[in-house]
């Protein structure tokens, strides 16, 4: 299959439906579940450190977070792609909800194989779920409204980021794991409620109508590279050397943090990185219309970053928690949300879920490559923050190359696009 992206995007959308219908309830929907994760996602390895005192325990908890996804993006891809994705959407956060309950009994029973294996199962079953939010999302909103509206959604992503780990590790700290366990629980019961009453999309329906489509019985057309169009290949090579590269600085950081200013750094670096998504979102994300250049510009950022965590070691740490921590932040969201912009021009209805699938379980390979080569390097040379300098300058290297000839284009699907 072949489709000419510089075609227009058929305009999908309910135009009987309000924004709420459209896509401010998937929003509230996603702000929920977002939330509940970011409250489990650093309370349960903390509790798994300080039942088994093992940093190799906790590294697993870790693992068993980032692994499912990568093994289960194709097929998640395809269940998005082939049935209902509202419908999806509903039975993975109430599927996740179960899996939830079950945690809780293996928490309360000291089991870590319990607690791995549900951990790897609620990633696996959330690996369907974001395509599917990403999926709904292009069958709802015109090419105008995809930038304002993604950077809705990471404006939500940075908040959970920044106010779930403290939820967690206050809740945790006060009452117990368990706490924050419910917490996550009653997130994927209220998201999938709030999912219930999202219409399906009338214009989406009609069509499906009249062709007799059958998402269930039609067999998929292969995904293959060569039919992705050359832009969207670009950026999404881009997007991965950030991850292949700098993954790894919040590890790098939380080092480095160690020996200046303490472990006590590390909320305050995920807190400042998550108002830095919050920001960036907000300032560049909705109101740029050139992704390369804002990819460009996000990570020349991100390298300003490692230079700042460079330097972290004199008698400024505190001030380059903050630094890193915005600017990190920052630098992230200028990459993944211009080219969550570009994934969602350029990517036809009929892939979404495969693709954004398959976009996720890259990135969570990467960052994993990342996170053990990275500091396994700064381990061997001794000099952790100057290799992530390295890896920044190689990622704007390889960011400027893949770019430089279309950083005046506009990759939004409006139309306004410069070759």
């Amino acid at each position: 299959m072949t489709t000419d992206s510089r075609a227009p995007a058929p305009d999908v959308r309910d135009r009987s439906a309000g924004p709420w219908q459209r896509w401010r309830i998937l929003l509230l929907a996603n702000a929920c579940s977002l939330l509940g994760n970011y409250v489990q996602n650093l309370a349960l390895p903390l509790w798994v450190l300080a039942v088994t005192g093992s940093y190799t325990a906790t590294g697993i908890t870790f693992a068993v977070g980032t692994l499912p996804v990568v093994l289960c993006a194709p097929l998640a891809g395809r269940i998005v792609d082939r049935f209902n994705r509202l419908r999806v959407l509903i039975i993975c956060e109430l599927l996740c909800a179960l899996l939830v309950v079950v945690l809780v009994m293996g928490v309360r029973a000291e089991s870590l194989a319990v607690v791995y294996v549900v951990s790897a199962l609620l990633k696996a079953v959330g690996s369907a779920a974001i395509p599917a939010v990403q999926a709904l999302l292009k069958e709802r909103i015109s090419a105008e409204e995809a930038r304002p509206v993604i950077a809705k959604f990471e404006v939500i992503f940075g908040a959970a980021m920044s106010l779930g780990p403290i939820i967690g590790a206050a809740l945790s700290t006060g009452i117990g794991i368990e706490a924050a366990l419910w917490v996550n629980f009653s997130s994927f019961v209220v998201s999938g409620l709030i999912a219930m009453t999202l219409r399906p999309s009338a214009a989406v329906g009609d069509r499906a109508e009249k062709s007799g489509d059958d998402r269930s019985k039609t067999r998929l057309e292969p995904l293959r590279w060569s039919v992705i169009d050359p832009r969207l290949r670009r950026v999404a090579v881009a997007e991965a050397s950030y991850f292949l590269f700098l993954g790894a600085e919040t590890v790098i950081a939380l080092a480095v943090f160690k020996e200046t200013v303490g472990v006590a750094a590390a909320a305050v670096y995920q807190t400042l990185a998550g108002l830095g998504w919050v920001v960036g979102s907000y300032l560049f994300v909705r109101r740029f219309n050139r992704q390369p250049l804002l990819i460009w510009a996000g990570a020349a950022v991100s390298t300003v970053a490692t230079v700042a965590l460079v330097l972290s070691g004199q008698a400024w740490s505190w001030a380059a928690v903050v630094v890193v921590g915005l600017l990190g932040g920052a630098g992230n969201v200028m990459i993944a949300g211009a080219a969550t912009v570009v994934y969602q021009a350029l990517t036809p209805n009929d892939f979404m879920g495969r693709i954004f699938a398959f976009r996720r379980g890259t990135l969570n390979l990467l960052m994993t490559v990342s996170y053990v080569s990275i500091p396994l390097v700064g381990d061997v040379t001794g000099h952790p923050a100057h290799v992530l300098l390295v890896a920044g300058a190689v990622n704007l290297a390889a960011t400027t190359w893949l770019l430089l000839r279309h950083l005046g284009a506009s990759m939004d699907g409006t139309g306004d696009d410069t070759p």
